[in-house]
This record gives C-alpha cells, sequence and structure tokens, in this order.
C-alpha cells in the first residue's frame, strides 16, 4: 500500500484584502504510469478533430482526480492543519515509481468551483488549443504517453492558475515536486516539514508511507 498524506499548510498572507479568506486548496498527484488509454490513440490519429476530443476527455479526467479541500477565514500567517493525523492525498494498492504533486490555493468564484463549473472554464476552444499543441510536441520522446500524463497535469493547473488571475481572484501557493522511488523514498517512508511552495507564500507538511502488500503481490503473479 502507498500513502501520501498532507499533514499541514502555512499561510504568510491570505490574499484577501478585507482580512479573511476562503481559500480553496486543490492537490493532482499523477504517476506517469497513469492509465489515459486514449493518450495512446492521440499519437497515433492524424485526425485533429478527434486529437482535441481525446484532450477534452483527458483534462476532464485530470479535474475530476482533484482532492479539493475549502478552508474557510483564512488569516495571514495561518497555520491549517488536518486533524492529528493528517489528510490523505493520495493512496495506491501498489508503490509507484514515481509521482508528480501539485497543490495550489486560489479563491475561485462560485462558478468554478465544481468540477463542471471548472471543466467547462478549462475547455475553451483556446485553451485546448494549447493543451493539443503541449502534448503533440511530445511526439518524439522516447516515451510520450508517460510524458503526456505528468504534462496534462501541469498544463490543466496552469490554466487554473491563469482563470483565477483573470477572474482577479487572488493565488494564495502553488508547490509541485516530482517524486522518484529509488532516490526520495527508497524505504517507502519520506517526512518533510515546512517545505515552500514556488510563490514563497505557502509551506508544506507532507508524509509518505509504503510498504509491500504481500497479498497483492501474490495476485499479480497469478495473473
Amino acid at each position: 500500500m502507498f500513502y501520501v498524506r498532507l499533514n499541514r499548510l502555512r499561510i504568510i498572507k491570505n490574499g484577501d484584502l478585507i482580512g479573511k479568506g476562503e481559500i480553496q486548496f486543490m492537490s493532482f498527484i499523477n504517476q506517469s504510469t497513469d492509465s489515459f488509454p486514449n493518450l495512446n490513440e492521440f499519437f497515433e490519429t492524424n485526425d485533429e478533430a478527434r486529437k482535441k476530443e481525446i484532450i477534452k476527455e483527458s483534462v476532464s479526467n485530470v479535474i475530476q482526480s482533484r482532492i479539493l479541500m475549502t478552508i474557510n477565514k483564512v488569516k495571514d500567517k495561518s497555520l491549517i492543519t488536518f486533524g492529528d493525523t493528517g489528510y490523505i492525498v493520495f493512496k495506491d494498492e501498489k508503490i509507484p515509481k514515481d509521482f508528480s504533486w501539485q497543490i495550489i490555493g486560489v479563491e475561485l468564484d462560485k462558478k468554478t468551483r465544481d468540477n463542471a463549473g471548472l471543466i467547462k472554464a478549462v475547455l475553451t476552444d483556446s485553451n485546448v488549443n494549447v493543451i493539443t499543441n503541449g502534448i503533440q510536441a511530445l511526439a518524439k520522446t522516447t516515451n510520450p504517453i508517460s510524458g503526456a500524463v505528468v504534462e496534462l497535469s501541469k498544463l490543466v493547473v496552469g490554466l487554473i492558475l491563469d482563470i483565477a488571475k483573470n477572474k482577479k481572484d487572488d493565488q494564495v501557493g502553488y508547490y509541485l515536486s516530482s517524486f522518484i522511488e529509488k532516490l526520495d523514498y527508497p524505504n517507502g517512508i519520506r517526512d518533510r516539514q515546512d517545505v515552500p511552495d514556488l510563490t514563497g507564500n505557502m509551506f508544506v507538511d507532507y508524509s509518505i508511507f509504503g510498504y509491500d502488500d504481500y497479498a497483492v503481490k501474490a495476485v499479480d503473479a497469478l495473473q
């Protein structure tokens, strides 16, 4: 089994001029081996319309996979905790060889808080073209499918941040990190405190814990 747990977040400024804000924290975790079966077709087809349909389906999957946490009345210099055990933002039956993790903190308006509204806001014709071109650029790489999964998530998060910026909603934080099992959690465990994000406004405490489930291994061996 494998778990990624968010223990706490420290916010320097909440971005809300009136003193307190309601912040949406979104967590996106993607493995390079994630299953996006249509991406195989994306790189095989020459039908541009079909490519865009695949991108729309994949973007919807990314947004629907997010872990959403809405925190009310966040003040400047806030320490946000999740009980005494933290909050699990990802779990899997197997320890992944690698994964990427993004956390964003923004104040989105009500129209883009649910998945349907956010998908609609992201999937404009212009944005679909940007994502399509970004993924297509990976076609000549050694493993385009693996790269596409990670790049797709990064592009979607970037567009969400652009939407927040265009609507004058404040960006409170953006944490981006990639992990490799043999380097970062070779024994299945990693625990870090006060890790700065890219903005310098948000600091992250997290724990990674993984162990081999021999029952799962036995089933896999039989398949």
